[in-house]
Formats: C-alpha cells, structure tokens, sequence
C-alpha cells in the first residue's frame, strides 16, 4: 500500500473515531457533583472578592446617569453576598459574614454617585435613587440578609438602616406595576417574598403580602405568556426562587403546568447542547437558568432524563477550573441547594415528535438522536394564543412593545428556527433586537426576519429579464426590490395557527401546520417532510386566499455565506452566530424546483447583529376565493465535499392534476425513487351537505405522476417493481392504475333529506404498505 493511501486510511480513522466519541458524548455523560457547584460558588465569591476595588472602580468609570433603566449599583456584589452569607451560615468561617456584611451595610452609598439633575429627571425617584432599582436582583439583598440577621453580626442601628433599605426598595418595586404570566411579574413576587418573609413585623408586610400574592399566584400553576427562550428561563428561575422563599418548592413542582415545562424544555434540547432560541432570545443565552430549572426539576420528579439536560448543558458551558463568574457561582449555589446527587444522567429516547402539543406549546422537533452530530429541525408555529387575554391587554396598554406578539414573542409562526446537521448550523433564528423597543423595521421581530413565507396584500412590480415578454420592450426591467417592499415598521400582525396533522414513520416524518390571517384574508400551510434516508427536508408552502384580491408571497431562507449557486439552487452555511463559530464542513443546499412565474434572488439583511443574507422566490397575483399557489423547498444537508450540484437531477417535479390542486415531486435516489406530494385545498373533496361523508373520491382525488388518491399526502419509494407507500387521509389509491389500496363500504345513514340509507366510503387515517407493481413507471 502506498504511503499516501496509508495516510489517507489513517484520517479516516481518526475522523471516524472522533466522530464516535463526540455522538457518544452526551450519552455518557457524567452528573456534576453537586459540590462543585458549591465549591465553584465559593471560588468565584473568593475572586471576586479579591477583585472588589477594580470591579467598583471600573463601574465608576463606566457610570452612565442617562441610562435608560436609570441607576444600577455595581454588578456581582450581591451574589457574592449571598454565597458569604450561605458560608458563614453553615461553616461559621468569621471572615464569610464579614464579607457578606459589608456588601449589605455598604450598598447604599453606591447611590452617592447619581447626581441630582439625573433624579429631578426621573419621575419615579424622590430625593434620591433607591438602594435597589433593579427588581432583577432587589432579592439577592434581601435574601443575603436573611441568612445573617439572626447570626449576631449586624448591631440594631445596622439592621434598622438595612431593612430601611428593603421597605422603600420594595416602595419603589410596586410604583412600577407589571403582571401577569410572565418573567417580570415572577421576579417581582420573588422580592417581595423575600421581604415578607425576613420581616414580618414590618408595617408594610401586609402590603407586600398583599401584592406578592397579586403577582405570584398568577403565575403559579398558570401558562407563561411568553415565547421567547431568554424570558422562559428567567420565569421559570423566579418562580423557583419564588417558591423557596416560601418554603413551597414542592408544591410549585407538583403543579401540572410546572411538570409540562420540564418536559417541555427538556425536548426541545437541541444538539448544541441548549434550548434554541426563539422569540427574544440570543443564541445560547440563559443557560445558566435552565440549567438551575433543569437540576431543580431532576430533584423533584426524580427524573434521569432532566438530570441529562442539566448536566448536557453544565458541562457544555461551565469553566470550573476558572472559577471567576461570580453570577454563576450565585446560580450554582442554588443548583447545590435545590439539586440531588441521587439522580443519573440518562438521555431521552425519543425522536421526532410535537413539543408538547398544538395548544401551549405549538412546536415540532424532527430529529435522528440527542448526540452532538445528530440532525434536528425545530419549527414553532405558536401564535399568540387566547391565554393570559387580561395580561397582555395590560401590557399592550402599559409598555412599547407594537412589534412583539404579547410579550416577547416574534411574527415568526410557522417558521423554521433552528437545522443543525453533524455539528453545524444550517438555518438559524433572527435574534433580538438593536434597541429598545425594536430596530430598524421591527428588527429582528418581523416576519422578513425568519425562515418563512411572507405575505402582502398587493402587487409587487417584478420587472422583467432581458428578452422576456411581460411589456412591450425586450429590455430587462428592474424588479422592485422584494425587501422593500415586504418592509413596514415592524408592527406585529395578530394572526392564528392551528395544527393540522403529524406523524412519525421509520422512513419519513410529516407534519402539516397552518396560519390563519383572518383581516389579510389569507391561509397558510407549511407542510415539513423529514426524509431519513437520504437525509434531507421537502418543505410545501401552501398559500390559499379566503378574500379576492392581489397578494404578493416571498418564501424566505436566511444564511450566512452562499458558496457556490446556480439556477434556482443555493449552497449555503452559518460560519458563526455574532462571536459563536461554527463548523463549515456541511453545507444545506436550498433548491425550488417550481420555477414557473417565480421571480428570485439574494438580498443582503442585517439580522442577528451580523450580515446575513436571504435567499427568495417570489410571485405575486390576483386571487379569486380558495384559490392556492404553492412553493416547494428542498432543504439538502450535505458534506462541503460533495459538489452541491449532483442534487440537482435527481429532483423534480411531478405532474399534478386537476393543476393547482397539489404539488409533488420525485428524488431519484440510485436504483430507487421517491415520490411525495400533497393536497392543496383539505376542502376539494367536500361535494356535498344532504349525506354523511360529505367528501367523494371524484372530488378529491389527485395524481401525482404515477400516484392517485384522494389522500392529503402521499409518499412512496419504488424500488425495481416494489413500492413502499404511505397515504395519509384516503378511501383509495392507485398506482399507474394499478389499486393500492380501497376501504370497503359502509352503511351510511340519517341523510338530512329522509332518503333511503346508502353506502358510504369512510377516509383511512393512513394506509402503511407495500406492493409488487405490474407496470412500468415514470
């Protein structure tokens, strides 16, 4: 064998090997002791504390009295606080409450450094700013001084100025009034929890009692109203602290709402080892949170596949040989506090399934494993929902927020957030925002901000090529640019989405997921098709009009980079997410292969903090009622060493008749060929009112190239003259004429005008089978 064989075998190997461990990684993956969090918690108070002056200096010289949130003390010094306090509490170490102490007596002369024309321009501060404004960590004061006051260390005049301290920051706290189902309303409750709780002979307990009961009963054992991951972790970690300050963390994790979160969450772990994001959310932010919620949850169910999401995301993120994140090391106490050593990490099972149904969750994960390398798609469909109508009506009447769904939430339903294939990002989520309240056109919020179809009640003027012959001269005719004219200022669109079927086979995945715009006039299915072998996403857009009138409809895919194109096909890839790099050795190639009256293009968009770019095929008409157009996407994940154009013959369209009333195509896959189609209009078969079923088969059927039915959709592999087939919703099928399958008669009865009963055909969920075909096929 020659040496350059030799070497060549020997990458391989290498390669496949770590290949191998990194699949295995999250399988074998070990619990973290719970006191290495603790001792992390202490080394970071430690580091902290040693670096006390820099850290106060450096917040002088960075001190803005004109930020818009107005004053904020120093950051970390409370956390350090409370991990001294816990210390000095259960190891009696003299100089942890010291520590701990001088924090608490000295935290309010940080107010000194406000100046007075700051206050006078603030409505909501008197002589001076209070000692804590920000109701994100008021609690970590209260709660520090709650594990010292009974200690001995502080001197009656210490503990009256102290809790001086607490009563007007908790007067402050409620002169800004925020509830509902929904993280500030959480973290509001937790610090009057915790001023209830360590002074219950304050005149003003009955207040705080009062109005902690206002806010947290709302979100205990209630739906969170928002959809956004940073927010969701932040809920759910006040709610947690909430419930410990009440002695009652037990019976939050006995309510059902609290059980179907874990799971909730828990499923939708993608392979970079967190909850993506979606709605207000950065990539890879708030882990720290889930991961506190992930450690209690394991705890208080004695659940092993929590306890793997806890430690997937512990060990993903946590440096513990650098010690020095002194927020963390306060979250890592709690995860010593509220955790258990007696659970093991064991990974889900399960693969593509509703995450965790198509009422409060509204999302779909489709995946082949729960390993680092494995493929997974998410697509939320959540709408705003009819949940929590008196807590977002408050907010919509109270903050700035015209561009989000109430609250956080983006105009992304029915949008892909997330593919992830062997390690690299292939599609991805908008991001945030520039600023308050949102950037530039409702960024990132908007519809044009994610991977899906969007809609416009008018014409777009699309030009012409060079030669064609939509006006009177041969000469090409500039298009109006497509992100021009999609743009607005970004204000949300109360829309509806419902969904209309899933299911999962050994072979493929399916779901149908559909948006309602009852003032636009439109309906909107997005059908998904996972196709495991070969791995790739058939994706149908169905648009159907429910008003007469012109619309204008852009399927949108975002990306980073394209790396090579050509006729209506896009090879693309995530080099990173802002300072997040990733992996380019797989690349999604995005391939139409509905062409016709199709205008198409690549505009650069700012989206994510960073330069992206967004791929687009656009049409645009006049609509009569119910009538559909539709777009198919192939989204191909594939090796940056495979040529992105040995795809391309391998699809195409199939033949649909009547016309319009489906889509399919078929993907020649060496010695087989898939087919897989859909049904426009779920209504074609409906003929009739005076009988039961009111559908026929002459009404609804449809063929795609060698398949009919009357099915919604169908998928088939031929293989020589076997066919594998699943129809979905069907009385029959045929293959080049040859029956596939036909359900038997029924006696139908009670006809609504008092004829004789007949015989009826009733629709099969699906049919799963094969057959032995006796013809040649296209």
């Amino acid at each position: 064998m020659k040496k350059k064989s030799k070497i060549i075998i020997l990458i391989t190997l290498i390669f496949l090997l770590f290949s191998h461990l990194l699949d295995t990684a999250h399988a074998n993956i070990q619990p973290v002791p719970l006191s290495q969090y603790l001792n992390y918690a202490q080394e970071a108070a430690d580091w902290t504390w040693d670096h006390y002056d820099q850290r106060v200096q450096k917040w002088r010289e960075n001190f803005d009295p004109e930020n818009v949130f107005g004053y904020r003390p120093p950051g970390g010094l409370l956390e350090m606080a409370v991990i001294y306090a816990y210390l000095f509490k259960t190891e009696n170490i003299h100089k942890y409450g010291e520590r701990a102490k001088k924090v608490i007596n000295t935290y309010d002369e940080f107010t000194e450094v406000y100046p007075q024309w700051a206050v006078k321009k603030r409505p909501d501060y008197d002589i001076k700013p209070p000692v804590l404004p920000d109701f994100f960590t008021a609690m970590r004061y209260i709660r520090a001084y709650a594990l010292l006051k009974d200690l001995g260390l502080f001197s009656q005049k210490e503990k009256q100025e102290i809790e001086t301290h607490i009563a007007e920051s908790m007067q402050y706290l409620l002169r800004s009034q925020e509830w509902g189902t929904m993280n500030r309303a959480a973290l509001r409750a937790e610090s009057l929890a915790w001023a209830e709780k360590t002074l219950p002979l304050h005149p003003d307990a009955e207040k705080w009692h009062m109005q902690r009961k206002a806010l947290g009963d709302d979100n205990w054992g209630n739906w969170e109203i928002e959809d956004a991951t940073i927010y969701n972790a932040v809920w759910l970690y006040a709610l947690c602290g909430y419930s410990y300050a009440l002695d009652k963390m037990e019976e939050l994790f006995k309510t059902p709402e609290m059980y179907y979160y874990a799971n909730y969450y828990l499923h939708l772990m993608c392979p970079a080892g967190m909850i993506p994001d979606f709605g207000d959310a950065h990539w890879m932010r708030n882990w720290n949170r889930f991961l506190v919620f992930f450690e209690t949850a394991a705890n208080q169910y004695q659940n092993n596949q929590l306890k793997w999401a806890a430690s997937v995301i512990a060990h993903q993120f946590i440096d513990f040989d650098n010690p020095t994140n002194i927020g963390l090391g306060y979250m890592l106490l709690d995860c010593y506090l509220w955790g258990s050593n007696d659970v093991n990490p064991v990974p889900p099972k399960s693969l593509s399934k509703e995450v965790m149904e198509d009422v409060v969750g509204k999302k779909i994960v489709f995946r082949n494993g729960w390993q680092p390398h494995s493929t997974y798609m998410l697509l939320n469909y959540r709408d705003e929902g009819s949940g929590g109508a008196n807590f977002r009506d408050y907010l919509r009447d109270t903050i700035p927020v015209e561009e989000e769904k109430m609250t956080h939430g983006h105009s992304d339903e029915n949008s892909i957030v997330l593919l992830m294939y062997k390690g690299s990002v292939l599609l991805h989520d908008g991001g945030y925002r520039d600023y308050m309240p949102s950037g530039p056109f409702g960024a990132y919020r908007q519809d044009y901000f994610h991977n899906r179809l969007c809609v416009r009640p008018e014409k777009i003027f699309m030009g012409q090529k060079k030669g064609q012959n939509r006006y009177s001269t041969r000469d090409a005719v500039v298009s109006q640019p497509v992100l021009d004219f999609l743009r607005n200022a970004g204000t949300y669109r109360k829309v509806r989405t419902k969904k209309i079927d899933f299911l999962t086979f050994d072979d493929f995945d399916y779901s149908r997921t559909r948006l309602i715009d009852d003032k636009m006039g439109y309906e909107w299915d997005r059908i998904l098709v996972c196709i495991k072998d070969p791995e790739m996403f058939v994706v149908f857009d169905v648009f159907k009009s429910t008003e007469r009138g012109y619309f204008t409809l852009s399927n949108l895919w975002h990306t980073r980079k394209i790396t090579s194109c050509g006729n209506h096909w896009y090879d693309t890839v995530y080099d990173r997410i802002n300072n997040h790099t990733f992996p380019e050795d797989q690349h999604l190639l995005i391939l139409f292969p509905l062409t016709h009256y199709r205008m198409e293009g690549v505009v650069p968009q700012k989206r994510h903090y960073q330069e992206e770019l967004f791929i687009h095929q656009t049409t645009a008409q006049h609509f009569e009622l119910a009538e559909t157009v539709g777009f198919v996407t192939l989204l191909i994940p594939h090796s940056s060493q495979i040529n992105p154009e040995v795809f391309l013959d391998r699809v195409t369209p199939l033949a649909v008749a009547p016309q319009k009333a489906g889509m399919g195509i078929k993907i020649s896959d060496h010695n087989r060929v898939i087919y897989t189609g859909v049904k426009n209009n779920l209504r074609m078969d409906i003929s009739r009112d005076w009988r039961r079923p009111r559908y026929t088969y002459e009404a609804g059927k449809i063929r795609w190239g060698p398949l009919e039915s009357n099915g919604d959709f169908v998928f088939a592999v031929r293989q020589k003259n076997s066919l594998n087939y699943t129809i979905i919703n069907l009385t029959k099928a045929l293959y080049s004429d040859q029956l596939l399958i036909e359900v038997k008669s029924d006696r139908s009865g009670l006809p609504f005008d008092g004829s004789e009963d007949k015989a009826g055909k009733l629709k099969l969920r699906y049919w799963r089978d094969s057959a032995v075909i006796e013809k040649k096929s296209p």
